[in-house]
């Protein structure tokens, strides 16, 4: 099949949030199962060319916080009505999903004309116009996305049942449920994080983008609450995403606490002994998808505390430490549960390693994809299946 992805920055996943992890993940491996894939980029994130057998093509937009997405998924879709014999389009996240109707009136009338029938797929990635970052009408114009990508694409997928969910609730729309991935690795090393001064199991590790919704001030605030009674530093790994000004208040906030450390977006072997090494990985977000960053934090058997919204329950359940959303004092609590009693915080931790080694292999979900791809659902949209039916192939 031949399949292009739109919406995400690009690819490789370097300075990209969860959405261009989710892309970089598939469409390597769906170029590695023989297909042929097609991933739009913006220039200032990655350069056109080959990637991992997966063919990049940059498209221009208007590089500001509110045009950049809308105005490179408008010329990436464009571009993608002259593809020849192009069977899917992969449409990512909520304010690219605006211009659904777009790609499927333009492929509607090449139709018309004898052209082979091009499927256009939305992923819902998570229920954006409820992160602070944007303002009324931004928020209006991705809930509307979401309304359109919901109905006007062949197909909806969802990467948690919580959000499956919500779209039912919320459009009507049956979608189906296929989950975030993660990759498996044994890192023993922590030659890379020494540059930081850190060693392995001393440190709490927050690791997402530093946008208000992920809550990194809460983690900062219950950090100095404790008063470093436990001996740990706390590590704040991620950059911004056009919230410079947020990055600034958390940086006033930690006080020059030489015990508070922002290393800023890492990659590689960095980042993996960042994960690997941590203590415990927390994640006191507001609003979620399903945290990529999550499940790989859980794959390296580290404890994890997450704030209790229905996304991070869903990988978690009670194999992890939960504190109340937005509450400094449930987080510190919860902080020391876990460093009060770290060898019963280890055990569970093993066990949900187990969990999301079961459950999200980025192998199994790229199936599960493919089966979406290859079935006929032109005359009805979203089957309502769940991931187990499927990854039936």
């Amino acid at each position: 099949m031949k399949i292009a992805f739109i919406g995400q920055k690009g690819i490789p996943a370097s300075a990209g949030g969860g959405v261009e992890n989710y892309v970089d993940h598939i469409a390597v491996r769906l170029a590695r199962r023989g297909h042929h894939i097609i991933v739009y980029t913006r220039k200032a994130y990655a350069p056109e060319g080959i990637y991992k057998g997966v063919q990049v093509i940059e498209t221009p937009s208007i590089a500001t916080k509110s045009l950049d997405a809308i105005t490179h998924t408008f010329t990436s879709i464009w571009n993608s009505f002259f593809i020849p014999n192009l069977d899917v389009i992969h449409i990512n996240s909520v304010g690219p999903a605006l211009l659904t109707p777009f790609a499927r009136l333009g492929f509607g009338i090449k139709y018309l004309f004898g052209y082979k029938y091009t499927k256009v797929v939305f992923t819902f990635h998570s229920a954006d116009w409820y992160h602070g970052k944007w303002n009324l009408f931004a928020k209006s114009m991705l809930k509307l996305g979401a309304w359109m990508g919901c109905h006007f694409a062949d197909e909806v997928v969802t990467v948690s049942k919580s959000l499956r969910y919500f779209i039912s609730r919320e459009f009507d729309i049956k979608a189906t449920y296929i989950p975030n991935g993660t990759v498996f690795n044994h890192i023993s090393s922590d030659s890379e994080i020494a540059q930081f001064g850190l060693k392995k199991q001393e440190y709490i590790v927050f690791i997402a983008r530093l946008v208000k919704h992920k809550n990194a001030h809460i983690l900062i605030q219950a950090y100095q609450q404790m008063a470093h009674k436990y001996g740990k530093k706390l590590v704040i790994v991620g950059g911004p995403s056009y919230t410079r000004e947020y990055e600034k208040y958390l940086h006033v906030l930690a006080k020059g606490d030489k015990n508070i450390i922002f290393t800023g977006h890492q990659l590689g072997r960095t980042l993996k002994q960042l994960f690997a090494n941590a203590a415990v990985y927390v994640l006191p977000s507001s609003s979620e998808g399903l945290s990529i960053s999550l499940l790989e934090a859980g794959s390296y058997g580290v404890p994890v505390i997450v704030s209790d919204i229905r996304e991070n329950l869903e990988i978690v359940g009670d194999l992890g430490h939960i504190a109340r959303v937005n509450s400094i004092s449930s987080l510190k609590h919860q902080l020391e549960n876990v460093l009060g009693d770290y060898r019963g915080a280890l055990e569970m931790a093993d066990i949900l390693q187990e969990e999301i080694r079961y459950y999200y292999s980025w192998n199994h979900i790229v199936k599960a994809l493919e089966n979406v791809y290859h079935r006929n659902s032109r005359i009805y949209r979203g089957a309502g299946i769940q991931v187990t039916e499927a990854l039936k192939y």
